[in-house]
């Protein structure tokens, strides 16, 4: 069969995201399933360090500040212990066939960075420009080749595979509040934000030493003026 121009380039499109979606579906799954050997204290853990815990309960308000939980319980560890995505590798290699080896060890390899968008890639995808590292990669995702514009930066992680990179975590919403940009899109990505918890106890505390060191820096001038003598003082005005 002889392929020419826009045939080619459909029929190579068709196979790439075929790919893609395969590679999706089995990311899901192994992420799934390492999450399920996160123990209940270490993803508390994970939870009370963004202010989501005390420790012995979630606070989250909704779905998306869970899914940051789950990001940082898959693929940060403490000092000394492995990651759980990791863990999931190495139990399940052994016996993986070829495509599921080949996405556990891009999840292994998962980086965050900071990406530029530069625009469309062929025959699927976007190109990107990654501000951290430098260079350009090809990423394969629906999503984002739908909404993303031009000249567009976003944070999240990416997994390597083949000769593209796909999406596997979160963004670091404080970067779109420190330049005023909108990196992802919430109806595309499971996370827009990461959450903050404002503590009543640390506010009234902050509050009253601001009161207090207020209060103190009136005492040494007011000290001062009561030592001097009024008629004085008018004296050489």
């Amino acid at each position: 069969m002889e392929l020419h121009g826009g045939e080619m380039h459909a029929s190579s499109r068709v196979a790439i995201l075929g790919r893609y979606r395969r590679y999706s579906d089995l990311r899901k799954e192994i992420q799934s399933a390492a999450l399920g050997n996160v123990s209940e204290s270490s993803f508390l853990a994970h939870a009370k360090r963004i202010g989501l815990s005390d420790g012995r309960v979630i606070f989250a308000d909704d779905d998306s500040e869970v899914a940051l939980v789950y990001d940082l319980a898959l693929y940060t560890a403490q000092p000394g212990r492995t990651r759980a995505i990791d863990r999931c590798a190495r139990k399940r290699l052994t016996a993986a066939q070829p495509d599921e080896a080949l996405v556990l060890q891009a999840l292994q390899a998962s980086r965050f960075s900071i990406f530029r968008v530069i625009g469309r890639g062929e025959p699927a995808g976007v190109l990107l420009e990654d501000l951290m590292r430098g260079g350009t990669i090809p990423l394969l995702d629906e999503g984002l080749e739908r909404s993303a514009r031009p000249g567009e930066v976003f944070a999240m992680r990416v997994a390597p595979i083949e000769d593209f990179v796909i999406t596997c975590g979160v963004v670091v919403p404080f970067i779109e509040r420190t330049l005023s940009v909108q990196f992802l899109d919430k109806s595309v990505y499971y996370i827009s934000e990461v959450p903050s918890d404002l503590q009543r106890a640390d506010i009234v505390l902050i509050a009253a030493i601001a009161l207090l060191l207020a209060l103190l820096a009136t005492l040494y001038p007011s000290w001062r003026a009561a030592k001097v003598n009024p008629a004085e003082a008018l004296r050489y005005e």
